[in-house]
């Protein structure tokens, strides 16, 4: 069915930015600009949509979201609501006993350790007495894992074991393993032996959790960081013609193994950055530098404030990277690089300097991931230079303000995250949730951008970094689609381009900034076709 849409449209298409109606046919748009133009490319039936209040926008693209992780967290232990390590440890026996078949107990990794009462991760020892006969795995956020004893037995893991490179085996005083694995070196030791869950219910999951997006407004997402498995669950809801998210997928490169391990593995991917249909595509491939601010790992260039001995860890080690990197840019592989810390930043950016001088890197739209840890003046202008892109998430500051501000205090928190002075460089800034690390609404990360208020501190962190409502939209219309090579094909409302878009029930450009974390999306279409509607 062909589609009028009427209301007030704002098209982030600089050279029309504004209309009153859009004509949509066979899923592209036909017409944009006013009711008559609109209406005069209409043949016959079609679907009259009005929205008299609000904004109808680009489809929102979420430009780091791991929405397979998201959906399979729905599936395990959701300890996202636990406030103690005993929640902890009666959501781990609860799902224990609901689930006798599980060969393995695994938690979902959206939880915060900073919303426990002991601020700390519980115990191996813990989990034993709630669980010693299954091993247990507790992921946080994609950077650690509290697992019990069983699960360091199978791993091969005993208090003499050395850290891995980039990882970390957390020790009590007497020098034994707590449980604690610190950065993918060291918890994937226990998380590769996890059987995955069927392909049909992995499958199903990714079906589930789409639903839930097309109700918050997105249209589109970069998943990063997949294996060849993940991949496949994507690849068979798409066979099946049930992937209404758009999504490029970035495959994860495995730096622990050895140089010539990872290259293959890279190598053995069947295609490259860009290769797929309009759902779903190759994206960069997705390496880590360093770890987190908020579990002490991201790499810094002084001590934590509170650790002077600690700098934090480098995952990939410098040369590994620079191989990778001159081995994606030669290769037709784009690239997307964790890096929070600004040491991690410095690493990155001198890295991909040396890159750059034989291998352009700007036609392959490298990014940073997060790089909110302070940034330097000169980060910033060598990624204009060489066109580096940034994925930022606002909602993360806004998460993990608190802790960071324990640790650092408030005026360097509130320098950090600057997209103000990536955009004002020139930088392409995409906005992202890292989900389910921060919550996925787009709204809030819009919102967040825009006024850096803090509702745990109630206060606004670093307000000279604030950007206006229009800026926070292109970063998840636009520049989300530059990210994700899709800017000739959505991000834009303009005649041509694939008819993703959404109405919410506030214009963020004029309404009061605190309208629009809780606005309503009204409607969410992907293709002209209606995948939310609100009831």
């Amino acid at each position: 069915m062909n589609t009028l849409v009427i209301g007030n449209i704002r098209t982030m298409d600089p050279a029309r930015p504004t209309a009153e109606a859009m004509a949509v046919v066979d899923g592209r748009i036909a017409a944009i600009g006013t009711h008559e133009e609109a209406l005069a490319v209409l043949e016959g039936d079609h679907e009259t949509l009005r929205f008299d209040q609000g904004v109808v926008l680009p489809g929102l693209i979420d430009t780091h979201n791991h929405m397979l992780w998201t959906a399979l967290q729905r599936r395990q232990v959701d300890l996202s609501e636990c406030r103690s390590i005993g929640e902890i440890l009666q959501a781990v026996a609860q799902f224990a006993a609901a689930h006798p078949a599980h060969a393995w107990i695994v938690s979902g990794s959206g939880w915060h350790v900073d919303n426990l009462a002991e601020a700390r991760y519980p115990t191996r020892q813990e989990l034993d007495s709630v669980c010693a006969d299954r091993p247990v795995c507790l992921p946080r956020v994609g950077h650690a894992a509290a697992v019990n004893t069983l699960a360091l037995r199978m791993a091969g893991i005993t208090d003499a074991t050395p850290d891995p490179d980039g990882g970390r085996i957390d020790r009590d005083a007497r020098g034994d393993a707590t449980g604690l694995l610190c950065e993918p070196p060291a918890s994937d030791l226990v998380e590769r032996l996890i059987p995955p869950l069927a392909l049909a219910e992995r499958v199903a999951a990714l079906r589930d959790i789409q639903a839930v997006y097309h109700a918050a407004g997105i249209t589109s997402v970069i998943d990063p960081g997949l294996f060849r498995d993940d991949f496949a669950v994507y690849e068979a809801l798409h066979r099946e013609g049930g992937l209404t998210v758009r999504t490029l997928a970035m495959p994860r490169a495995v730096t622990d193994r050895g140089d010539e391990f990872m290259l293959r593995d890279i190598d053995a991917w069947q295609g490259r950055t860009g290769d797929g249909d309009d759902f779903l595509r190759l994206g960069g491939v997705k390496v880590f530098i360093d770890g987190g601010a908020s579990l002490g790992t991201s790499l810094m260039r002084e001590p934590y404030p509170d650790e002077h001995c600690n700098c934090g860890i480098q995952v990939t080690h410098t040369p590994t990277f620079h191989r990778l990197a001159a081995h994606c840019a030669a290769n037709g592989w784009s690239m997307g690089v964790h890096a929070v810390g600004g040491k991690a930043i410095d690493i990155v950016m001198s890295v991909f300097s040396e890159v750059n001088r034989t291998r352009p890197l700007r036609p392959l739209r490298f990014h940073i991931i997060h790089a909110y840890l302070w940034p330097s003046a000169q980060n910033i202008a060598a990624a204009a230079e060489m066109g580096i892109g940034v994925a930022t998430q606002a909602s993360m500051q806004y998460r993990f303000a608190p802790v960071l501000v324990k640790r650092m205090g408030a005026a360097a928190v509130g320098r950090a995250t600057p997209i103000r002075d990536w955009l004002d460089a020139g930088v392409v800034v995409g906005g992202g949730s890292d989900s389910p690390v921060t919550s996925y609404r787009p709204l809030l990360g819009i919102w967040h951008a825009i006024t850096r208020w803090v509702d745990a501190l109630a206060l606004v962190l670093g307000r000279e970094q604030s950007i206006s409502a229009q800026q926070a939209l292109e970063m998840y219309t636009r520049n989300g689609a530059w990210l994700s090579f899709a800017e000739e094909r959505r991000g834009m409302l303009r005649v041509g381009m694939q008819a993703d878009w959404v109405a919410l029930s506030v214009d963020p450009v004029t309404c009061e900034p605190d309208l629009i974390r809780d606005a309503v999306v009204r409607m969410t279409c992907v293709g002209g076709r209606v995948v939310h509607r609100a009831g």
